[in-house]
């Protein structure tokens, strides 16, 4: 079930990591922490599994959240 504070906290989440630097993708497009949190809870019965990409020195320098269907 959709639960806005779900939403929200994933937001959070992820505008952290933007805050440190990293780069948010949807489907292969940059996007913003809001845009990734509400196409995860809009389609709730799907499982995600970002990819992350590290830079040279080991920090997240990307998440990647692909196949997950835009409504």
């Amino acid at each position: 079930m959709f639960r806005k504070e779900d939403m929200f906290r994933l937001e959070e989440q992820l505008e952290r990591f933007v805050e440190g630097g990293t780069k948010l993708y949807l489907e292969g497009q940059r996007a913003s922490a809001q845009e990734v949190a509400w196409a995860c809870m809009v389609n709730e019965e799907a499982v995600y599994m970002p990819d992350y990409v590290f830079d040279e020195l080991g920090r997240l320098d990307e998440l990647y959240y692909d196949r997950v269907r835009q409504i």
